[in-house]
Order: structure tokens, then C-alpha cells, then sequence
């Protein structure tokens, strides 16, 4: 399946990038994604690919910005995750190896998570879990619920919400906001900071609308 996000940014409304997730499926779950970065212009400036075979909701990944030099990379080793991360060409590489708990989330991971508890999140069970911060190469604990159904961009929508569990946290980085389907678990929009970094060296605030351009379901061996 193939979908494709227009990310603007969330002050201004100015289309900053496009994102497109070429994604295969086996048995209806989710292994591989290959995301490729457009800027308005129409030209390729990042990538990433996730790979779901060892973990629906902590795949192992690697995302490169060729523009300012942005790395993200992870794999398993033993009993640990390895986190690769650089903030721009002019940072020094990090490297470290961190303990996860079973459940732990990282990266797209969110996704498959939120459709795995699907009927418990939409009964109004909150749930908390810890989600990889590759700046901080760590875990942080955050919590997932549903807030609200609401109206957006003429759909009945529900807003699902990612934030970080501890308020002083939450205060800094804020809070992601989902907003499926109201009768399945498919992300329509995305609102809060993006992994996609600026010149700075600092992440976007987006508002991420995805469209489906393809529905067919591809295999893995294909």
C-alpha cells in the first residue's frame, strides 16, 4: 500500500515536505516501510526504511537526511536496542546500546500499536508505555489514549493523543495528536513535532494530512 502525507507547518500553514510510505503486508500486518522525503520542489532530500520482522511496535530503522546531514538508525543486539544518532553534519555521531521492556515503542511503531489495541484505546483505556527519544538515546515513558471524536477537514475523526507521562516533560515537548478513522484504526492527520529536522538542527511542528493513493496490498516477497 502506498499513502502519501503533505506535511505544513503547524504556524504558518506553508508546505514544508512530502512524505511517501511505500508499505508491504503479510497476512494484513505490516513488515516493511520505505519512506522517501520530497521537499515542495519536488526534490528526494531524506529517506527512511523500517523494517517490523522482529517487532510490530519497535522495528528496526534507519533514516538519513542528505540535506543537513540528520541520522537516525537502531537494531537489536541480544537484549538491547543500539541507537544511532547524529543531529546534523557539523555533530559528532552517538552510539549506544539500551536496555528495552517488552511493549516498548520506537519510531512507526506507534501505528501498529494503536491498531493492535485498537478496541481497548476507542473504550477509553489508557495505556503507558515507553517510546524511544533518539536525541536522548533513551527511553521515556509516555501514555496513549483517546481524547476526543471531533470534526476535521470534513470527517468524524478520533483524536488519539502520545504524550509524555511526566507534566514537566510534556510541557517542553507537548503532545502528539493522531486523528484516525472514527470506524477503523487508519491515520488521517498527524499534529505535533516531526522527525524531519530543519537547518537548525530542529525538528518541525507539522500538520501532516495523509491520503491513500494506492490500496492494494503487497506482499513481502514481491
Amino acid at each position: 500500500m502506498t499513502r502519501v502525507g503533505y506535511a505544513y507547518d503547524s504556524n504558518t500553514n506553508q508546505l514544508l515536505y512530502t512524505e511517501s510510505h511505500h508499505e508491504k503486508y503479510s497476512g494484513g500486518v505490516l513488515q516493511r516501510s520505505e519512506v522517501i522525503y520530497k521537499d515542495p520542489a519536488e526534490k528526494i532530500f531524506a529517506s527512511k526504511i523500517a523494517d517490523f520482522s522482529n517487532s510490530l511496535f519497535m522495528p528496526e530503522f534507519a533514516l538519513e537526511n542528505i540535506r543537513t546531514g540528520h541520522e537516525e538508525k537502531t537494531r537489536f543486539i541480544d537484549n538491547k536496542y543500539e541507537v544511532f544518532f547524529s543531529e546534523s553534519k557539523n555533530k559528532t555521531r552517538e552510539e549506544s546500546q539500551i536496555i528495552y521492556e517488552d511493549n516498548a515503542i520506537s519510531d512507526a511503531g506507534f501505528d501498529n500499536f494503536i491498531i493492535e489495541h485498537w478496541a481497548q484505546i476507542i473504550e477509553g483505556k489508557k495505556f503507558k508505555r515507553d517510546f524511544l527519544v533518539p536525541s536522548m538515546q533513551d527511553f521515556l515513558s509516555f501514555r496513549i489514549y483517546q481524547d476526543a471524536i471531533v470534526n476535521r477537514e470534513g470527517q468524524s475523526l478520533r483524536l488519539i493523543n502520545i504524550e509524555p507521562d511526566s507534566f514537566f516533560v510534556r510541557v517542553i515537548a507537548g503532545t502528539l495528536k493522531l486523528y484516525y478513522d472514527s470506524e477503523k484504526p487508519a491515520l488521517r492527520i498527524f499534529e505535533g513535532v516531526s522527525n524531519m529536522r530543519d537547518s537548525k538542527g530542529d525538528n518541525y511542528n507539522v500538520l501532516i494530512k495523509y491520503v491513500d493513493v494506492k490500496s492494494q496490498i503487497l506482499s513481502v516477497n514481491e
